[in-house]
């Protein structure tokens, strides 16, 4: 009685295993979570709590553009805290698709090209 139950146990497996090989689509990966949306304003402690565990290439990158959109408030310029906020989560999303490598070097070519650009008097 075991044995024909185990057989029958067996067969309806591996039908279901050929069902599933041939019928469906297997449903794609779950992406990454959603970065953190700190309350505002934004400050660059929370710039970098949106970048979370990735490298300090990034942290430092976070932080850089926190500094600037800082120096464009200084000089009475238009900056919201808003975009600024969303632009750091679009960012951590795009840079967890990548390997940590991959990442950590993005961050570092985004970074060596900002600090290209020259800091006004006001904001030192």
């Amino acid at each position: 009685m075991s044995i024909a139950a185990a057989a029958l146990a067996a067969a309806l497996g591996l039908a279901a295993c050929d069902q599933f090989a041939t019928g469906r689509d297997l449903p794609p990966p779950p992406g990454p979570p959603a970065p953190p949306s700190p309350d505002l304003p934004m400050t660059a402690a929370k710039a970098r709590l949106i970048m979370g565990t990735l490298s300090n290439t990034c942290m430092e990158l976070a932080t850089l553009k926190y500094d600037m959109h800082a120096c464009e408030q200084k000089q009475g310029k238009p900056a919201s805290d808003e975009a600024l906020r969303t632009e750091l989560r679009d960012l951590r999303w795009n840079l967890d698709k990548l390997t940590a490598d991959e990442a950590s070097a993005q961050c570092a070519a985004t970074t060596n090209e900002l600090r290209k650009t020259p800091k006004p008097r006001a904001c030192w």
